[in-house]
């Protein structure tokens, strides 16, 4: 909630009346107006008296209470995922232990993963060697690289299969079986699309914050220069697949009053927000 706290301090600096005959700002050229925007979109602008600071402080605001929305929600999808892939497909050998993203991956997309010792009572690693099982197939694949497809103790080469099995396939406590279970290993995979598509939208959050900075710069910098605002942004709803989100359309012209040699306008741009649930 940092992050969320930072952008409600924005926004209540840059409502502060500030008096013109303070001596808080030491500055009030286009270097300074510039440096706070940047550093606090809107602030320079209210240094300027200039109502565009609600647009950046306002964006600022809502870009970071959503990012922390965004990624409280793929959090929350991912305990479920894990939850899930333990009551459902993991077989329980001990202390629960969650594995990392590419592990639930995997664990959505094998109905097995075989066993890791294939007979504990053997001294010595026996690999796996179902090929329908994922620890199956990383024997079948270090067999390849070092044996020529076959092999057995004692074959140089030998070593580092194994060495190459223990280390990507998964040991006991770790291992999954979804025999009878399709739907159940379908379930986990949208549940982890879910929540990655969760944090991926935070990320995207996350590129409009930093827009929402530089625009804010350049905005303040030209009008401390006289030059109107060449940037503005509208907000809208739209209806997604995923249920009804938001668009924020920043327009920037590129062909500014009174800037010699300047071009006319471009084409605005375009930040689809997270779509809510």
């Amino acid at each position: 909630m940092n992050e969320l706290r930072a952008g409600l301090l924005l926004l209540l600096v840059a409502v502060v009346p500030v008096d013109a005959g303070s001596q808080e700002i030491a500055s009030t050229g286009p270097a300074s107006h510039t440096l706070m925007s940047l550093a606090l979109p809107g602030l320079g602008q209210h240094q300027q008296r200039r109502s565009t600071k609600w647009i950046f402080a306002g964006l600022e605001v809502a870009a970071w209470a959503m990012y922390v929305e965004r990624r409280s929600a793929g959090a929350a999808l991912r305990n479920d995922y894990r939850d899930f892939a333990w009551q459902e497909g993991r077989l329980h050998a001990g202390t629960r232990v969650d594995g990392n993203f590419d592990y639930y991956e995997t664990l959505s997309k094998w109905n097995r993963s075989g066993a890791f010792d294939r007979d504990a009572g053997q001294s010595g690693l026996q690999p796996e060697e179902a090929p329908e099982t994922f620890n199956g197939t990383i024997w079948l694949r270090a067999q390849g690289i070092f044996l020529g497809g076959g092999g057995q103790l004692g074959d140089p080469g030998f070593a580092q299969a194994l060495a190459y099995y223990e280390e990507r396939a998964y040991q006991t406590g770790f291992l999954w079986d979804w025999s009878g279970s399709t739907a159940g290993r379908e379930r986990l995979a949208e549940l982890i699309s879910d929540s990655d598509s969760r944090f991926r939208q935070a990320t995207t959050v996350v590129g409009v914050v930093i827009a929402n900075h530089l625009v804010s710069a350049v905005d303040a910098f030209l009008a401390s220069r006289g030059i109107a605002s060449p940037a503005s942004i509208d907000f809208a709803p739209r209806r997604e697949f995923a249920g009804l989100g938001w668009s924020a359309r920043l327009s920037v012209r590129l062909g500014l009053g009174g800037c010699r040699g300047c071009g006319g306008a471009g084409p605005p741009g375009d930040f689809g927000g997270p779509s809510g649930e």
